[in-house]
């Protein structure tokens, strides 16, 4: 059997391919068998990151009291198999959206556990390799799933739910043979404890500004999961997409939107992998948040294009690019999150609701581009951004000076401990 950190890899890949299985399937079936447009997938998508916010949020005031967080992770993944499966059987909007809003719902119970675990590795340098290969390997099956569950859609529309309920069978077995923490990293949590070394406290500046970053972040993807998948499905039915700026479309450019929408979602999700691997064996991007406010700048053009273009191979580098800055952000605020083990828990499902918070905004982006059309609304992304890139900048000096008073504060404790005992040491019997 594969050792403990590698089968929680295994476990975030599976459950991640059958996640995305089910957001690639869903709007599709609610374009096709529901009669939604823009507006209901944006409203879809808000519903359930409205919901797995405030459940993350809500759980992270209970969650570290349970002595196995991963009983948390069992629990979601069975509640979340069981919500998907009920999707394709649905016939009536309301009803599919609530199946759909309850299973991100499960999943706000499986991921905070599963960093948690992740995160109880002491040693910071195995911690941040850890999580990347954590994090590569459940971006890893976002990357891969569209490939299978695009065409297993065009065949036949029930087929990817049927493929999700089988691998969640997988992903709960997996989980069910993964050992308690406190046991798994016991030693190593005993020698670092006896070396003596001081607690890390620089994440404390950058944790809150990091955590509106990745909101920020899911923002974008979602809105390109969701609300872009119409833009395709309309380019693909009346044969304008283009694989560069050609007049005339390929053949095989005008059948399967999924299969097409796919590929950019493997674009999205491959570029998030490939930003976890590498920011997993640096360190230079600790502690800084410039190159984040790049990364939004960056995917703010991103989006401008999408607005903008007919061509397969631009949506596809736009992608990518929203893809690198998902990965950068989320990278980020969750090493902030997990740096003080008192509180990573708990600061796991609050970065989690981050996610979700961001995906809410989700459900108004599709309003707006029903009421002022794709272009309009896309091209004013990149403002949006700049906005939000000064928020958080006001948010790490507000950090930083936060983070300098409570080390003031713990050094004034400490010097008064040691003066008392010095006073004890002295005085006479």
């Amino acid at each position: 059997m594969l050792r403990p950190h590698l089968r929680i890899c295994l476990a975030a890949f599976v459950l991640d391919f059958a996640v995305m299985i089910g957001i690639t399937a869903v709007p599709f079936f609610v374009m096709q068998h529901l009669g939604g447009s823009a507006p209901m997938l944006g409203l879809f998508a808000g519903v359930q990151a409205a919901v797995y916010a405030f459940t993350c949020l809500a759980s992270s005031t209970f969650v570290t009291r349970t002595r196995n967080g991963l009983r948390w992770a069992i629990f979601g993944v069975a509640l979340y198999m069981f919500a998907m499966t009920t999707v394709p059987f649905l016939k009536n909007p309301y009803l599919c959206c609530a199946a759909a809003a309850l299973s991100h719902l499960a999943l706000a119970f499986v991921w905070p556990a599963l960093h948690s675990w992740v995160g109880a590795e002491p040693d910071e340098q195995l911690r941040a390799k850890r999580m990347a290969t954590f994090n590569v390997s459940w971006s890893f099956g976002f990357a891969v799933s569209p490939l299978i569950g695009g065409p297993l859609y065009d065949a036949d529309y029930r087929l990817p739910f049927a493929a999700l309920f089988l691998l969640c069978i997988y992903v709960l077995y997996l989980i069910s043979t993964l050992p308690h923490e406190n046991a798994h990293f016991a030693k190593a949590i005993e020698q670092k404890n006896a070396s003596g070394e001081p607690q890390d406290d620089r994440a404390e500046a950058f944790l809150v500004a990091a955590w509106c970053a990745t909101g920020v972040a899911n923002v974008l993807a979602n809105v390109t999961r969701s609300v872009f998948t119409e833009r395709v499905a309309q380019l693909v039915e009346k044969g304008q997409l283009r694989l560069f700026f050609e007049s005339q479309p390929a053949t095989f450019l005008q059948h399967s939107a999924a299969t097409k929408y796919s590929w950019m979602a493997f674009a999205l999700a491959a570029a998030t992998a490939a930003t976890f691997l590498v920011l997993g064996h640096i360190s230079r991007w600790k502690y800084r948040m410039g190159w984040i406010f790049a990364l939004q700048a960056a995917a703010g053009g991103a989006f401008w294009l999408l607005g903008n273009t007919n061509s397969l191979v631009v949506m596809l580098a736009a992608f990518a690019v929203v893809g690198i800055n998902l990965g950068g952000s989320f990278f980020a605020s969750t090493y902030y999150s997990l740096a003080n083990p008192q509180h990573k828990h708990r600061r796991a499902a609050i970065n989690e609701g981050a996610v979700g918070i961001g995906g809410i905004l989700t459900a108004g982006f599709g309003f707006v581009v029903a009421a002022f059309g794709f272009q309009t609304a896309f091209r004013a992304v990149p403002a949006a951004l700049l906005v939000a890139i000064a928020c958080e900048i006001l948010l790490v000096s507000w950090g930083k000076r936060r983070a300098q008073k409570n080390t003031l504060k713990t050094s004034s404790h400490g010097a008064n401990t040691s003066l008392s005992a010095a006073s004890v040491s002295v005085s006479p019997k």
